[in-house]
């Protein structure tokens, strides 16, 4: 059951906005992020929409989270703009479903008559004359395709204050154990919640569930026929797992994989029969004694993400197939909350990667989720809304967080750093400009063939070419003779700095191509060809100025044409060469490989 468009106006400190909901060209959502600073809106931005999901159960449903007739939203003419005489909002779905609020500081017939004020929306004149507050819902006006639409919908709302108890706690430990879900089959009533406050015993009793399904009921086994002198026999021979229950396991296991970032042999122990925690077994060897008992932002990511698994499940028209058929709505107020910064950055953006027909309306604080989510799903991939204004910005504009990471590697603590990574690590190092290098060597590599050469290196991100002169400075004459392992200085072609070695301490610069458009940074190593591929998919990736003419000293001079990566596509031209670029594309790297090749000889 997806969202199609929000409308907002005068609510809290949001003046108004209208956002359409994104969707990609395989029809998919995109995920929508919303961010802002405290008291800009978020939580109530999400709280119209969940307010709309729970009037959806109340109309199918007997024993719904709210009761009927009630609303999850406090309606208060309290939530009204600062200065202004009403609020509205709308919430529109498909299939034309819609849900939309008026809250009014007098009555309509006052504001009409005394103070003139009739608003453009069409839904002003639904309000009776003689009423303050106004709550409007067309959704039994076709209940069987509602009905439809919230059986086969994942829907599911995670406010800010979800919170799992500690797993030390002696309490929780106790009653850690799984035991078998009860679901009950009675016509209008709800087995599914929408919100989420603490899903994990929920979701420990279905797993056991799918697991008992699995190993019980879909064992697979076929009678094979074989030769046993004197005469032939047939023998049962099993062949694996074939079911519902399989396909979510499995699932659940890609889950798994994310968030403990393993890509080996995973599967599900389980503990003895009068204690039933459920182990993680990579390699066949224990990983995890109970996957219900892992850290605090491990277990929330953990149950997030089940939650979307058991409620699709649960749905009665649907069957389980795969990890990108599962359908819904999720909405997640400040899905950062407890997460280390490497579940911000790397696991999280995963995690909601694999779930491509799930949209997601999500706020957060970290710049490092969005970061990780545009690395991921790319600048198209994903919408970011700022409150209170409503509008749609980039991932660049929290520049400020790289400014402040920039600023924290000038610090003492950051030479630290540089000594702690080459001391801990046996390999050679090479430490070049930025973290684009190492995603376009790390590209070339398999490309060319060279990924040996990359894999006896310990690559390390600068920050720039002035972190690298640090780096040059930090190894004086008797450290770089005392350094047990090369470390090779690599800067981009259009920094001029004179090849030299400190003993095991080697600085080089990539040759420059004359002949190639772009004169600055690693992007000089592609070719024009090359190039005019990615413009066709966005022109903005690259600043051209054309060739023209000036007069100089009396002489008319021409000046050549100009290429440049725009200072805010980098990243995305970046993203865009190492997902479509080709071995000819990436050929002018070779003569990196070979300078990085002769260091290590």
């Amino acid at each position: 059951m997806y969202l199609n468009k929000i409308q907002l106006e005068n609510v809290g400190p949001i003046d108004r906005l209208e956002i359409e909901l994104p969707f990609n060209k395989n029809s998919q959502p995109k995920p929508v992020i919303i961010v802002g600073e405290n008291g800009s809106g978020k939580s109530i931005f999400l709280s119209y929409i969940v307010n709309a999901l729970l009037s959806t159960q109340q109309e199918l449903f007997d024993n719904c989270e709210v009761e009927k007739g009630k609303v999850y939203k406090i309606r208060s003419p309290s939530y009204i703009k600062i200065g202004s005489t009403y609020s509205f909002g709308k919430i529109e779905f498909e299939e034309e479903f819609t849900c939309f609020e008026w809250q009014l500081n007098r009555t309509r017939k006052e504001l009409e008559e005394i103070y003139g004020i009739t608003p453009i929306h069409k839904e002003w004149n639904q309000i009776p004359e003689n009423e303050s507050s106004f709550l409007y819902a067309n959704f039994n006006r076709e209940i069987k395709k509602l009905e439809d639409l919230y059986n086969r919908n994942c829907l599911l709302y995670f406010p800010a204050n979800r919170f799992e108890e500690p797993a030390w706690l002696n309490w929780d430990h106790l009653n850690s154990k799984a035991s078998f879900s009860d679901i009950i089959h009675i016509q209008g009533f709800l087995n599914r919640k929408i919100i989420n406050y603490s899903p994990l015993n929920i979701n420990k009793n279905w797993l056991l569930d799918i697991l008992y399904d699995r190993n019980v009921l879909e064992i697979n086994v076929q009678n094979i026929l074989l030769p046993v002198l004197p005469i032939q026999q047939t023998f049962p021979i099993f062949m694996g797992y074939v079911g519902e229950g399989t396909n979510i396991y499995n699932s659940v296991l890609l889950v798994l994989k994310k968030l403990f970032q393993k890509e080996g042999n995973l599967r599900f122990g389980m503990g003895k029969r009068n204690f039933r925690n459920v182990e993680l077994i990579y390699d066949e060897k224990q990983l995890v004694p109970n996957i219900f008992q892992l850290s605090t932002g491990e277990t929330a990511l953990l149950n997030l993400f089940l939650t979307i698994l058991r409620d699709y499940d649960l749905c009665p028209l649907t069957k389980f197939e795969s990890l990108d058929k599962i359908r819904g709505l999720v909405v997640i107020d400040e899905i950062d909350i407890h997460l280390h910064s490497l579940h911000q950055r790397n696991i999280l953006p995963e995690l909601i990667s694999l779930f491509p027909g799930i949209q997601f309306v999500i706020t957060s604080h970290s710049p490092l989720f969005i970061l990780g989510l545009e690395e991921k799903l790319g600048t198209d991939g994903f919408k970011i809304i700022q409150l209170p204004q409503g509008i749609e910005i980039t991932s660049e504009q929290f520049s400020e967080f790289e400014k402040a990471y920039s600023f924290f590697k000038a610090t003492k603590k950051y030479d630290e750093d540089i000594k702690t990574e080459v001391e801990k690590s046996n390999k050679p190092v090479l430490f070049v400009e930025g973290d684009y290098d190492i995603r376009y060597l790390k590209k070339a590599a398999d490309l060319c063939g060279k990924k040996d050469t990359l894999e006896k290196l310990n690559l390390q991100d600068s920050g720039g070419f002035g972190s690298i002169d640090k780096v040059w400075k930090h190894f004086d004459s008797k450290l770089a003779e005392i350094t047990p392992q090369k470390i090779l200085l690599l800067y981009d072609c259009d920094i001029q700095k004179k090849t030299d070695n400190r003993g095991n301490v080697f600085r080089r610069t990539m040759r420059s191509l004359d002949v190639n458009p772009i004169k600055k940074g690693i992007e000089n190593l592609f070719k024009r060809e090359s190039l005019e591929k990615a413009l066709k998919e966005k022109p903005a990736f690259i600043d051209i100025t054309e060739e023209y003419q000036k007069t100089e000293r009396g002489e008319k001079v021409t000046v050549p044409e100009k290429w440049e990566v725009n200072k805010d596509e980098k990243k995305n031209l970046c993203n865009w060469l190492c997902e479509y670029g080709t071995r000819e594309d990436f050929e002018n790297f070779i003569d990196v490989f070979e300078l990085i090749e002769k260091i290590l000889e």
